[in-house]
């Protein structure tokens, strides 16, 4: 489509020429029939091109088809001089354009051999000048073709200039979209793989600014998480109003109203991966951008499969370390974070931790008293009360059926101790409510037995055995010379 323009003019305009030369030499249709051949050429060559499975190839022959052809022309024109000059560097020039110095060679021994068997045929004469206006119309013709292929190549020059920034663009898209998901297997939680997520697109592309804000589904009002990357509190805001609205768009993505600053702004949904919450990735961009739009729902896809990931991993991850009665950390949790915590002191010998152990008094009398159930809630309800007084950099685990352990991991034996105090001031005045075999209610009240050591005091590796020796020291004190009924408020506590 490009050249058939500028060679459709080529071959008409040679055709004008043959029809000036043959009234000036008043040879009637001898050169006017035979020169109809040249304007069938154009239309020849689309053809080939446009039916080839190579066009580009195919038009690069079409280009030694015009040498050819006009070679003979020229022979045929008796090598009207300023005629075979212009055409011959026509020729060359196209050859040289599209295939570089061989390609051009080619081009020139094709139209001096199709010249030679043009002359022989027709016989060999040398015409150097026919007329002043003749000259002027070739000159003419010459100026419009060398600038309408100036014309053809500046405009592939931009089309090419576009598809490498299009290029460049995609592989921008792709680059980021590929790192994403390196980037959300990185993040501890949701809340950070929202934040470095938007923060590596938004390094990707620092001209556009990013926000993603996830809904529950039951309750849209409510936005449980949201990040920002490249964009102002203002256009925070912005998007929080709009929220409202986009519920009830049913295509996406949204093109929004442009800012003050014409920036435009688009929106798209990330709901359809997620099982938990509803989803909107906005963007904004510094100006109208119609291949943003295609590939924003690539980045909303891919956040959106990122963060399902993450809150299967998450949910996984807490099922793996949790207790299922109390939900408490399980023992293989404590077990590491302990390690960790020997580790630390064997790096950096000030950096104490401490450790306090609980043994449940008398479970297995509950369960024999009341059944299994109710040692159950009994477990239940010291670990609910221990989770009220356990800070948040606190290890709280359920060690075993009974036991209860609390990993301070940067303190030393003061906290353990305040640990133990208190809860053997409080504990005994605590009240845990079950239900028994027999469908009854009781009342009882808590005991603990209660041991603590610390990086301190004892050799890192020592400090949990050291404890749980304690424990059943306090154990074995506590204990009464005689076995007696389990008490309720009415008796004895338990």
């Amino acid at each position: 489509m490009a050249t058939i323009a500028p060679r459709t003019f080529a071959f008409c305009h040679t055709f004008g020429l043959t029809v000036w030369i043959s009234i000036v030499e008043s040879s009637g249709w001898t050169l006017i029939l035979p020169g109809v051949l040249l304007l069938l050429w154009p239309g020849v060559a689309y053809a080939l091109a446009a039916s080839a499975q190579n066009s580009k190839r195919a038009e690069f022959r079409n280009l030694l088809f015009d040498s050819l052809l006009f070679g003979f022309w020229c022979s045929v024109l008796d090598f009207y001089l300023l005629a075979t000059i212009t055409i011959g560097l026509a020729c060359l020039m196209n050859n040289l354009v599209v295939g570089g110095v061989r390609k051009m060679i080619v081009s020139a021994a094709l139209f001096a051999v199709a010249a030679m068997v043009g002359s022989t045929l027709t016989g060999f004469t040398f015409r150097p000048y026919v007329s002043n206006n003749l000259d002027i119309y070739q000159w003419a013709g010459a100026v419009v073709y060398f600038l309408t292929i100036g014309r053809v190549t500046y405009s592939q020059n931009r089309q090419i200039g576009r598809s490498i920034g299009e290029i460049k663009f995609q592989n921008r898209v792709f680059q980021a979209l590929l790192d994403l998901g390196a980037v959300a297997n990185r993040a501890i939680n949701i809340h950070s793989l929202l934040d470095d997520s938007l923060n590596h697109l938004h390094s990707h592309f620092p001209d556009y600014g990013f926000a993603v804000f996830l809904q529950e589904r039951q309750r849209s009002e409510v936005t449980r998480y949201a990040a920002i990357a490249g964009l102002s509190p203002k256009d925070e805001e912005r998007l929080k109003r709009l929220l409202a609205g986009v519920h009830e768009q049913r295509e996406y993505p949204i093109k929004l109203p442009p800012t003050e600053q014409d920036e435009n702004l688009y929106i798209t949904s990330m709901g359809v991966r997620l099982s938990l919450y509803e989803g909107w990735l906005f963007v904004k961009a510094p100006k109208r951008d119609d291949g943003l739009e295609q590939i924003l729902s690539l980045f909303a896809d891919q956040l959106a499969t990122a963060t399902e990931n993450k809150l299967l991993h998450l949910e996984l991850k807490k099922t793996a370390e949790r207790d299922g009665l109390t939900g408490l950390y399980n023992r293989g949790f404590l077990e590491s974070a302990l390690q960790l915590s020997i580790q630390g002191k064997a790096q950096t010998p000030s950096l104490d931790f401490a450790v306090l152990m609980m043994d449940v008094d008398r479970l297995k009398e509950v369960n024999d008293q009341y059944g299994h159930v109710a040692g159950d809630q009994l477990i239940a309800g010291v670990a609910k009360y221990l989770q009220l007084h356990c800070r948040d950099s606190d290890v709280l685990a359920r060690y075993g059926g009974d036991e209860f352990v609390i990993l301070f991991p940067s303190a030393d034996l003061a906290a353990a101790k305040r640990m133990a105090s208190l809860l053997r001031e409080n504990l005994p005045n605590q009240r845990c409510t079950i239900d028994t075999a027999n469908g009854e209610r009781e009342e009882l009240a808590l005991h603990v037995s209660l041991g603590f050591a610390s990086s301190s005091e004892a050799p890192a590796l020592q400090v949990f055995t050291l404890a749980d020796e304690r424990m059943y020291e306090d154990k074995s004190q506590r204990r009464k010379p005689k076995s007696r009924a389990l008490d309720t408020p009415s008796s004895p506590s338990l």
